[in-house]
């Protein structure tokens, strides 16, 4: 009897510990999105030029916590010195942030439109976009791995450019 006790115990232990440790990849969300997005905004850097804002379209998304997605927005408003929405398309152009033609963006819209979570792996793949006009925009696909307590990106495929 006692050595079923301490088996069990042992495996409980087991389980638990490898759970943590895909716990904490899986809730550094903002992190994950953070190393990203700033993938996908070094991506074609001429779509960056002039940029009076960043917008993050992530209702397709896992949401952050509001703590976590000003994280995000603050990280992102400190580097690049501009502002930060969290806007769609469609409600930027209702705020008039466009230039002379609405499909001409005065800030870069990026949008996570796919995210899947390998918890087992600590690995997830993300489908980020990247646009600034109909003649400017970028899509890719990353692949991002969860390694001494940071989203790094090992895979990168370009998906459309334009």
């Amino acid at each position: 009897m006692y050595f079923i006790y301490v088996l069990s115990l042992v495996s409980l232990t087991t389980s638990c510990a490898s759970k943590f440790t895909n716990t904490e990849a899986v809730t550094s969300l903002s992190e994950l999105y953070l190393a990203a997005l700033e993938e996908v905004i070094l991506t074609d850097s001429a779509l960056n030029r002039s940029m009076e804002y960043i917008s993050i379209d992530d209702v397709q998304t896992p949401a952050l916590s509001d703590s976590d997605g000003q994280h995000v927005m603050e990280f992102l408003r400190t580097k690049y010195k501009v502002d930060v929405y969290n806007l769609t398309y469609e409600q930027l152009l209702k705020e008039s942030l466009y230039e002379d033609n609405p499909s001409n963006l005065r800030g870069i819209l990026l949008r996570i439109e796919k995210v899947e979570l390998a918890n087992e792996k600590n690995e997830a793949t993300l489908v980020v976009s990247k646009y600034r006009s109909n003649e400017g925009s970028t899509s890719v696909k990353l692949t991002l791995q969860y390694r001494d307590n940071n989203w790094m990106v090992v895979d990168h495929i370009s998906l459309k450019e334009s």
